[in-house]
């Protein structure tokens, strides 16, 4: 008879299986659909954040790497790099932007997804930790359970470090909106659920839409939340690109600088495409 522990590792391996497949025939292309107006003012909104949270010659983990343009930011911020991503595809990129930015020297690169990830820093001679850890635009949305990135945070953050989540979450007001006025009810409240499976290269993706309890669960009472940004609260999802570049020049640099501000504001800030939060491991006082 097969067991609920059986079920539930199997489930994840299909997903992990399907995700890997899926960005393995995505990345040729996906620095081209990346390049976008929409998507790069994202990236932007996310890279302020990192460079006021990153500094120079800070340890970082990365997670969900994809094709290394947050691994070449940091790295030029002065930070040594863990990067990390189960697609060997995205990964050739990751080196590729590495070597052409002259930053080869100052990251390492491990094939795995978030679940092995454990046992590989496990393995490898990591005793003098990380100062932060990184995982940005949804890579953890293809994880069924974020418990793996508690282990990683207890046994491999520096007290005092802390994690930087872009997690896609359950309510993107662009989208719902979108698909609201197109009729598609179910593409308008699909984030809502806890998972869906997403058309990513031709292939549904499973797709887990982890909330804010669901994270300071996996994480533990060691983390404690100081920052929740919404990226692409004004700005829409990529995928909407040709609609966003139909809207008038000066409402879309307007609509970018509330971002930047707007993003801040308590529930404002869950309504983006992405919610970046911020999570801190407790210094221990032995006092």
């Amino acid at each position: 008879m097969t067991t609920a522990a059986t079920e539930g590792t199997e489930s994840t391996d299909r997903a992990a299986m399907l995700s890997r497949l899926a960005f393995d025939r995505l990345a040729p292309g996906y620095d081209a659909l990346a390049s976008g107006e929409a998507f790069q003012l994202q990236r932007k909104q996310t890279h302020r954040l990192f460079a006021r949270w990153i500094r120079s010659g800070f340890r970082v983990l990365e997670i969900g790497c994809g094709t290394g343009a947050d691994t070449v930011f940091l790295a030029g911020l002065g930070a040594r790099i863990v990067a990390c991503d189960p697609s060997e595809e995205m990964l050739i990129r990751t080196r590729r932007r590495l070597e052409m930015a002259g930053l080869g020297d100052r990251a390492g690169i491990l094939s795995c997804d978030l679940h092995d990830l454990p046992q590989f820093l496990d393995a490898l001679d990591h005793a003098e930790g990380f100062d932060a850890i990184v995982s940005n635009f949804g890579a953890l949305n293809c994880a069924p359970s974020l418990d793996p990135l508690g282990v990683i945070g207890r046994r491999h953050l520096r007290a005092g470090g802390a994690m930087a989540i872009g997690l896609m979450g359950r309510t993107c007001l662009w989208e719902a909106l979108y698909f609201t006025a197109r009729g598609d009810r179910k593409k308008a409240s699909r984030r809502r659920t806890a998972r869906a499976d997403v058309p990513v290269a031709g292939i549904d993706v499973p797709t887990f839409y982890h909330r804010t309890d669901e994270v300071a669960a996996a994480l533990g009472a060691e983390f404690v939340r100081d920052a929740v940004i919404g990226i692409g609260v004004m700005v829409p999802p990529p995928y909407l690109e040709p609609r966003w570049l139909q809207v008038p020049p000066a409402l879309r640099r307007a609509a970018a600088g509330v971002d930047r501000f707007a993003g801040s504001w308590p529930i404002v800030n869950e309504l983006g495409d992405h919610t970046l939060s911020r999570w801190v491991k407790r210094r221990v006082n032995h006092g």
